[in-house]
């Protein structure tokens, strides 16, 4: 397995030269910013200035997650204009494909992550984000991009089984091309895993709807976003632990968000690895034994007194003891 960095939304030269000292060999992009208003889609040109952006600092782009939401958003919601977001989304996948970014991240939540503080205390002063379930039903949001998005788009939002049906034509659609492009496109579940937040629906909350959606996606091309942290949530150890076991084994996991949080999935809060509701070390070494040979990358961390807004300090000390974690596991198990 790769452990990699990223996570991040914007161009910071900073990053990228933390992640290459810290021995990166890759790095992970999440939505940026290569489109212009007027462009839905993503272009070749716009994906190859980003892969050359990566690799003046002698890292691979390994991924993307996520586009847009005006790319993608009457995709999930199956209104007017879904056909030519899926045509463009197709681009997407054979620009990507013809530029050499192999994974394309995604996820099938209108309303998307969730979280009502994002300053709730923790170890020394420390500050992470948290979720409760009955400041969420009052509709505190604290990732103001979702609430605003939730606003504009207001009794727009399908019921579960609508939210299949639209997942169904998209996946139909863009599959095949996927295949074609050599592109693997991993779905990411709802965070947090609720069947209902705030009057709106969610899917992919539990291991049953990934079996759904592959069974729906039928395709080589398709793969599992695998965010322990959600799954910790939903069910700690045991859920993290069923979902490595069938869907890591049988190669359909092709990058690891590794974070974990304290408390239940109705009232949370993200945590530093090691106090949260499963064993790191155990995780690792289920995921190394299960033959996992993708992806793997910190994902969220607590926000440090005195650090960078995308958290270079936590960052570092994350990815530190993941790869400590490897390099034991690997040493004992041979």
């Amino acid at each position: 397995m790769k452990i990699i960095m990223g996570a991040i939304k914007e161009f910071n030269d900073d990053a990228l030269i933390m992640a290459k000292q810290l021995g990166s060999e890759g790095f992970h992009f999440n939505t940026p910013p290569i489109a212009t208003e007027d462009e839905d889609f993503w272009t070749v040109r716009a994906l190859t200035w980003l892969k050359e952006y990566t690799e003046k600092f002698d890292l691979k782009l390994e991924m993307i997650e996520n586009v847009p939401v005006r790319f993608f958003d009457k995709i999930m919601l199956g209104t007017p204009g879904r056909d030519e977001q899926i045509e463009n989304y197709i681009k997407t996948i054979r620009n990507m494909g013809q530029v050499g970014i192999p994974v394309l991240g995604h996820h099938f939540c209108p309303t998307w992550a969730w979280r009502t503080s994002i300053t709730a205390p923790a170890r020394g002063g420390a500050k992470v984000s948290a979720f409760n379930s009955k400041e969420a039903e009052a509709g505190v949001n604290a990732y103001t991009v979702s609430a605003k998005h939730m606003v504009d788009m207001k009794n727009q939002f399908p019921d579960a089984e609508g939210l299949w049906k639209n997942y169904e034509y998209f996946v139909k659609a863009v599959m095949p091309e996927a295949e074609k492009a050599g592109i693997k496109l991993i779905v990411h579940p709802s965070d947090p895993p609720i069947r209902n937040v705030a009057g709106v629906d969610r899917i992919f909350i539990c291991p049953d709807d990934f079996r759904k959606a592959e069974k729906i996606a039928s395709s080589e091309a398709f793969g599992i976003n695998f965010c322990i942290g959600t799954f910790s949530q939903l069910g700690g150890e045991e859920t993290v632990l069923e979902m490595i076991e069938e869907f890591v084994t049988r190669g359909k996991v092709h990058m690891v968000h590794f974070r974990d949080v304290q408390g239940t999935v109705e009232d949370f809060q993200e945590c530093f690895l090691g106090e949260g509701r499963m064993n790191p070390a155990r995780i690792m070494r289920a995921l190394y034994k299960a033959g996992y040979d993708g992806l793997m990358l910190d994902d969220h961390v607590p926000f440090l007194t005195t650090d960078t807004r995308w958290g270079h300090t936590a960052r570092a000390n994350a990815v530190g003891y993941l790869r400590g974690l490897l390099n034991a596991i690997e040493l004992y198990e041979q």
